[in-house]
């Protein structure tokens, strides 16, 4: 929150100055004086364990964002390794190596909670040797942050405060070994981090072509829209708010029902302990009575035959040796839980995305590194859309415990990702013996249970709707409307029905039955252009509908729909929220197959598979029309430049695209034209050639209306930060001119969704995924605690045991690392020698190669002097021989 706010504050600092390094790289690669080598990294995150894990997913997504720039993750005991040995570690089975990559003037980033985690804290005094280091850690006086302070940078001569590395989630000294709250604190950080250094890139037109910028300004303001709604989420999902108060049951069901998950999971657990207690309990009643159950009741019933009495005796052995499987039974037939379960410990598979089921894994299992073997646990952990299946049915037996984080399928990106999840949940689940399979719980913000799962947790959507969800919700009501409309026209009506219906209008536009007037969105593309391909004409880029007078006055867009969300606090959050929602009261609950098949219809419908005959074939007279016809329209895109091109140079100045296309389209301000041009100059040479006019051209709807929409990243006081999206619904803005009844007729929306697939990604990775781990831990604690209670109640105490503790006591001081720090300082002093080397070569080749290029420039000159000159006097010689001649 601290980088959001006005006020000063140390990760503001830092933030700027790791700006100032981005700016400094984007530079060299701009003016072209960055290092040419393939394997050179721009920016290295490293850490261990769980900060590794996070580091790595933070590097996924930076590295989708920016795809030109080298960004990588690696363990810190590799770097140590290969970096900080006399005699370098080989890393069997990764690319790196001394060879392969080139960390000079890698931006690195330390990730380390502790602050006091051997490898990275080695690491960091291995690569302090310039100003480029950065770590993210739990508070600012920590012995990483104590080592970059003390970093002598002869380069930077700025005063020590303003020269902070260090980014802290002041969330102070946290001595539990499983990691929680440490681990949501840095995922957080490392989301603000990840936005900051996008938008410090996005801010210069030259840094956005040399980075390859995928990511767009809308695009950090939906993730940071999120990000904000996602506190309340948070607080559901724990049960408190973010000042310590205890949230109402209404508020907190999330929290109720995964405790209720883990207390059933934790019956599971000490069902053998409780047996053990109840054989202990029968055998002692009945060898000091002398009375086995079996022998007590023949002899109350006064047996005295000496051939039953063998037969009594036989029963009370054989009740002595299955006692502890009949006290397991009687105890899950008390607890109402499944029967035919193996009567063994407890194995638990997490299956979620590689960060998400790697830190519960770690959590789940420190919790249980101390508990009596009795009560013991084993946790396995996969990712369900690649290796859960191959790695972990083949072990899956009766009773064992499955967990399985499920993303937002009803997000068109993550439709096909949540399908593959429970496609794997349900193979798990499907192996049966005796009648009885795994017991698999699925956490996730769709709400439908999977038919073998035995529990589905849903969290709340704490965020506006998507476009796609958007279209969903329009489809599902305008069928309801249809179903409903003679039932509406009957006097008597159910309560029910007139609720729906009520929902059903609250959905329409107001503007629908005001006005009939259709506006279209920005276009680049004329009307007759549009003519000569008919299949442009389906195109995602050309059938949008907008309100064009006030995008062409250059007038801000009024807010309409439900009133924005403060992005203050939750409280706020949960006042603010509809009673009613769309997605709730009107729209369907999907299956994730099912949300797969209505996208893939929408698809379907939009491009009308003209290409396909009935049998499912192509035919290809179809084939050769759309070619040919694909061909006219480049012919005319062709004489439309060469139109524009009024110097004929072959390529389009800035003052020749404006000029011409300000006539052609006189809807688009001067301001808008000049901006799509900055936008679409991918070379960055001041003009577009005609491969970039044709890109352009082809641009969707919705990437060109974001590009003239977007408010300024810049705040009142001109600085560079995310705003977040005000929007009822992501899209509102560049929509508002579509009425609710186009939603389901206008194919142009479908190809707008497309443009949000990267923030929905974005919003899996770096929000959801959060919010799935967060109710992990919340399970897995109560499953821990209740173990933990349970020897402490039963024994007064005597027995019980901390289960934030684990036998290596890692946290207390340093986590242990395979790789030994002794040759740190003479390898430290070794790369400051060679980064000097480097640094002069560098400079030296540069120089050298400025020298080559002006000493031939003027050499040309020369000779062009020459040449001249010889023209010259040919010309005097002929002129002489002329006039003698003449004479």
């Amino acid at each position: 929150r601290n980088m959001n706010k006005s006020t000063m504050s140390f990760n503001r600092l830092t933030a700027w100055n790791l700006a100032r390094c981005i700016r400094k790289k984007m530079d060299a690669f701009v003016d072209g004086s960055a290092h040419g080598h393939r394997g050179a990294v721009d920016i290295l995150l490293t850490g261990c364990e769980v900060s590794l894990w996070l580091a790595e997913q933070f590097a996924t997504d930076l590295q989708k964002a920016l795809p030109k720039l080298n960004i990588t993750s690696v363990s810190s005991n590799k770097l140590l390794g290969l970096y900080g040995q006399e005699m370098p570690i080989p890393a069997i089975g990764y690319p790196m190596s001394n060879k392969t990559s080139k960390l000079v003037d890698a931006i690195v980033i330390v990730v380390s909670h502790s602050g006091g985690t051997f490898s990275p804290l080695a690491v960091s005094n291995l690569f302090n040797t310039g100003a480029q280091v950065f770590v993210v850690t739990s508070e600012w006086d920590s012995q990483i942050g104590k080592q970059l302070r003390s970093m002598h940078n002869e380069d930077d001569h700025m005063l020590l405060l303003f020269n902070s590395r260090v980014f802290t989630t002041d969330v102070g000294l946290r001595p539990a070994e499983p990691c929680s709250v440490s681990v949501a604190a840095t995922q957080q950080l490392l989301t603000c981090i990840f936005e900051h250094i996008c938008i410090v890139v996005l801010s210069n037109q030259h840094y956005r072509h040399a980075s390859g910028a995928v990511i767009t300004e809308h695009d950090l303001r939906i993730v940071e829209r999120c990000n904000q709604d996602s506190v309340g989420a948070l607080e559901e999902i724990v049960g408190v708010d973010c000042y310590g108060n205890e949230l109402s049951k209404e508020q907190a069901r999330a929290e109720k029902e995964l405790r209720d998950a883990g207390r059933v999971w934790a019956n599971h657990i000490l069902e053998n302990a409780r047996a053990y207690i109840m054989t202990f309990i029968y055998i002692v009643a009945t060898v000091v009575s002398g009375y086995p159950i079996a022998s007590g009741i023949a002899k109350a019933a006064g047996l005295t035959s000496s051939t039953a009495l063998y037969f009594i005796r036989f029963i009370d052995a054989l009740i002595y040796f299955y006692l502890p499987q009949i006290n397991v039974l009687i105890i899950r037939l008390v607890q109402r839980r499944a029967m035919r379960h193996r009567m063994v410990g407890r194995t638990v598979v997490i299956a979620d995305i590689p960060w998400v089921s790697q830190a519960a894994d770690a959590f789940l299992s420190k919790i249980f590194a101390v508990s009596y073997s009795i009560a013991g646990l084993n946790v396995l952990s996969g990712n369900p859309a690649d290796h859960f299946v191959h790695r972990h049915t083949h072990r899956v037996v009766r009773g064992s415990l499955i967990v399985c984080g499920r993303p937002d399928g009803r997000l068109s990106a993550l439709t096909s990702l949540e399908a593959s999840c429970c496609l794997s949940v349900n193979q798990a689940s499907s192996i049966q013996s005796i009648g009885s399979t795994a017991e698999s719980i699925t956490i996730g913000h769709n709400p439908f249970k999977l038919p073998l799962s035995a529990r589905a947790i849903f969290l709340d959507r704490h965020r506006p709707l998507f476009l796609c969800e958007k279209m969903l919700d329009q489809i599902d009501a305008e069928s309801i409307r249809k179903r409903t409309k003679l039932d509406l026209s009957m006097g008597g009506q159910s309560t029910s029905r007139r609720k729906r219906q009520r929902a059903i209008v609250a959905l329409e536009d107001p503007s629908e039955h005001k006005s009939t007037r259709s506006n279209v969105l920005p276009t680049l593309v004329s009307q007759d252009i549009n003519d000569l391909w008919p299949g442009m004409k389906k195109s995602p880029s050309l059938a949008f509908n907008h309100d064009i007078e006030s995008i062409s006055e250059g007038k801000a867009l009024p807010e309409t729909g439900a009133k924005s969300r403060s992005t203050g606090g939750a409280l706020q959050d949960r006042k603010l929220k509809p009673s009613v929602t769309p997605s709730n009261n009107v729209g369907k609950r999907r299956s994730s197959t099912a949300l797969l098949g209505a996208y893939t219809n929408l698809q379907k419908d939009n491009a009308k598979e003209e290409s396909l005959d009935c049998s499912g074939r192509i035919p290809l007279d179809n084939l050769i029309e759309s070619a040919i016809q694909e061909r006219k329209w480049t012919d005319s895109v062709r004489t439309l430049f060469a139109h524009l091109d009024k110097s004929g140079s072959g390529a389009l100045s800035k003052e020749e695209f404006v000029a011409g296309y300000h006539k052609l389209k006189p809807d688009l301000s001067i301001e808008q034209l000049n901006c799509i041009f900055d936008r679409c100059d991918v070379d960055d040479n001041g003009s577009l050639s005609l491969a970039e006019f044709i890109h352009m051209i082809r641009l969707p709807q919705m990437d060109i209306a974001y590009m003239i929409l977007d408010p300024s990243i810049r705040d009142a006081n001109g600085v560079i930060q995310v705003q977040a999206s005000n929007e009822a619904y992501f899209g509102e803005n560049v929509m508002k001119g579509v009425s609710m009844n186009q939603f389901t007729q206008n194919s142009a929306l479908t190809g707008a969704t497309k443009s949000q697939d990267f923030s929905q990604e974005l919003y899996e990775s770096r929000i959801a995924s959060l919010q799935r781990f967060v109710a992990m831990t919340v399970m897995f604690h109560q499953m821990g605690s209740q173990v933990e209670r349970f020897f402490r109640r039963l024994t007064f105490g005597l027995l019980g045991y901390r289960f934030d503790r684990t036998q290596s006591i890692m946290r207390i001081a340093t986590t242990a690392s395979p790789v030994s720090g002794a040759d740190v300082r003479e390898r430290l002093r070794v790369l400051q020698m060679l980064r000097k080397i480097y640094h002069s070569v560098h400079i030296i080749s540069v120089a050298y190669i400025r020298y080559k290029r002006e000493k031939e420039r003027k050499r040309l000159v020369v000779l062009e002097e020459i040449a001249l000159g010889r023209s010259g006097t040919n010309g005097t010689d002929d002129t002489s021989l002329s006039e003698d001649s003449s004479h």
